[in-house]
């Protein structure tokens, strides 16, 4: 009975909070085995919802349209003459929906509400285990309130908001504004060691959860939906904080990972205009961990902290320090990956252009500096794909981030003599008065 429209609430109001509350020590003889199958569910059921869309698995458009009162037996005919695999199929590509008699205008709509809900749904799920949303996060914000307090030596700071809200608390404030109590300090300590926990389980504990966790993330990059990409994105970031020092993840990372990123990048989507610079940090995140020897602070943000070689087998660089925690920054991988380059020099990258790219990021650390640097040599690649639009429409070059630079100013010069808006209105109402 899951499988169907209740799919949305058992996500969020069943497999969220479960993990959420699951006390650590349980995690693998409690949530592995319901985790595991949930995720390669979900996995398999976005690469068929989401495939026609993309044209991709082998499904047409067509395929997306509902089940309708007259059309309900092609379905039935289908699963006995081609099997249960391919109904399975056809069957998430619509959505799962039976509309009856509903006009074929609305019935569209549903299945891409349906489409667009349950991804968004399972992107703010794992937001809020991983600490990016929610309490969790909260927690998290007041660790750092507190923080910059001890560094600026000024507790006062910890009796107030955000600037953006004014408040009225007298006393221990959290980060959003609210009251802290007593007891609060003591829950929020032990939230921090779940928050710890949770996330080592979810990416390095158990092969199956994992593989197909990081999987569906990397699929969810590609998805025309701007609001479960750019939650992605940050959801990414913590991964590789997480597991970008593990040689196994090598490969999903530093290739399928990071084509994905690349591709969508040059392609210049138009739904994925606004949130180019969130993907060209993925780029800077995934370069600089597995090929540069930089770490950055959590979320892809700060200069590149550069590690350096090992005196011994100058090859490999030294690890950094907070490996162990991915909240501080994370790890890298000490043994240079070459399957990012590998991918500059499919999307026809020369020798040259990487090692000139590579001197640019470790010269040029700031965050700013280095996506600028990668935004330049990724318009070289998108100036040679044009014309290859695909399925979905291309951005123009006024909306294009890659072309802001080559664009002419819009702002025009002032008329020596100045109009208002009355003086264009009286004008009208005497030329339309009567002769």
């Amino acid at each position: 009975p899951i499988l169907g429209r209740h799919f949305n609430q058992f996500l969020k109001q069943f497999i969220e909070m479960m993990m959420l509350s699951c006390p650590s020590p349980l995690y693998q003889s409690h949530l592995t085995p319901i985790l595991g199958p949930i995720f390669e569910h979900l996995q398999l059921r976005f690469q068929y919802s989401w495939g026609p869309i993309l044209g991709t698995g082998g499904l047409s458009i067509d395929s997306t349209k509902p089940l309708l009162s007259n059309n309900c037996a092609d379905a039935a005919n289908q699963l006995a003459r081609e099997g249960v695999e391919s109904w399975w199929m056809s069957y998430y590509a619509r959505g799962g929906l039976f509309v009856g008699d509903l006009n074929s205008v609305t019935a569209e709509a549903m299945v891409e509400k349906t489409r667009v809900d349950l991804t968004r749904t399972f992107s703010d799920m794992i937001q809020t285990v991983l600490a990016l949303k929610g309490g969790w996060a909260l927690v998290l914000a007041n660790k750092a309130k507190e923080e910059q307090a001890g560094k600026k030596n000024d507790p006062s700071k910890l009796n107030s908001g955000p600037k953006s809200k004014i408040s009225v608390i007298c006393g221990p404030t959290n980060a959003d504004g609210t009251k802290r109590t007593l007891a609060q300090l003591h829950v929020d300590a032990r939230k921090i060691h779940r928050i710890d926990k949770l996330c080592h389980f979810l990416l390095l504990e158990n092969e199956q959860i994992a593989g197909y966790l990081v999987l569906t993330m990397i699929q969810c990059l590609q998805y025309p939906d701007a609001y479960t990409c750019r939650r992605c994105t940050r959801i990414v970031h913590r991964t590789l904080e997480t597991v970008a020092w593990v040689d196994r993840y090598t490969e999903l990372l530093g290739y399928r990972l990071f084509s994905v990123a690349v591709k969508a990048i040059i392609s210049e989507p138009k739904w994925m205009v606004g949130i180019e610079w969130d993907m060209i940090n993925i780029i800077r995140d995934i370069y600089g961990r597995l090929v540069l020897g930089q770490y950055f602070l959590p979320g892809g943000q700060g200069p590149g902290l550069q590690q350096n070689r090992i005196a011994s087998n100058p090859v490999r660089f030294e690890q950094a320090k907070a490996v162990d925690t991915p909240l501080l920054g994370g790890g890298i991988l000490q043994t240079p990956s070459d399957f990012p380059r590998r991918v500059l020099m499919e999307i026809g990258m020369s020798q040259g252009d990487i090692v000139t790219l590579e001197k640019s990021l470790l010269e040029n650390r700031s965050a700013k500096d280095q996506k600028e640097v990668l935004r330049d040599l990724l318009r070289v690649a998108a100036d040679k794909t044009k014309g290859q639009n695909g399925i979905l429409e291309r951005a123009g070059k006024e909306e294009s981030l890659l072309h802001q630079n080559t664009r002419k100013p819009d702002v025009t010069a002032l008329p020596e003599k100045l109009v208002t808006y009355s003086m264009v209105k009286k004008k009208e109402e005497k030329n339309a008065g009567p002769d």
